[in-house]
């Protein structure tokens, strides 16, 4: 397997037609039209591949925060996948660990890796931990600006993993931003 790292950028046509597919199979629920992205287009990718095929991804938003009153910068996973067929055989962990390498090289302007998941304990295993916040967004949705909104999140997970020396409480978190 390889693992490739692009800015978007560097993305071709037919790379994001290969994410699309990769999205759809995984996330069914969303409607993705023909886009290679969620909500917003991430800063970066990991693509894993077996020979030509893409059979992973993990994208990647890179931003600042404000974490119960302070400013911090997270390295945030978006849209981890991997492909059904190939799923339990590693690659999802694989993806993650090139994530937290290409942090560590950076970690001067990292302070925490994050994302939001409904299945927590995946990343447990891997050592991020599960934060209780309440969290203001900019709600987005099919490319429309709902504006903003402020709640307490119980149906998700936000997980994290210092980087950097600071310490990351339960509390307040302003995302900056779009929700993951």
């Amino acid at each position: 397997m390889q693992l490739i790292t692009l800015n978007e950028f560097e993305i071709n046509e037919a790379t994001s037609k290969a994410i699309n597919a990769l999205l759809q199979k995984n996330f069914t629920e969303v409607d993705y039209h023909g886009r290679d992205y969620f909500k917003q287009l991430p800063h970066y990718r990991i693509l894993a591949k077996i020979e030509e095929e893409l059979v992973g991804q993990l994208a990647i938003d890179y931003r600042a925060m404000k974490l119960n009153g302070r400013p911090i910068t997270v390295f945030g996973v978006i849209d981890l996948c991997v492909d059904p067929t190939q799923q339990g055989k590693g690659i999802g962990t694989k993806l993650l660990l090139e994530f937290e390498k290409l942090a560590q090289q950076n970690k001067a302007k990292i302070d925490f890796l994050f994302l939001v998941t409904d299945e927590p304990a995946y990343y447990e295993r891997l050592g991020y931990t599960a934060k209780k916040l309440t969290v203001t967004w900019l709600k987005i949705d099919q490319h429309n600006n709902y504006g903003l909104g402020t709640e307490k999140i119980d149906d998700a997970a936000f997980m994290v993993k210092a980087i950097g020396n600071k310490t990351w409480d339960d509390g307040e978190l302003d995302m900056l931003g779009y929700m993951y």
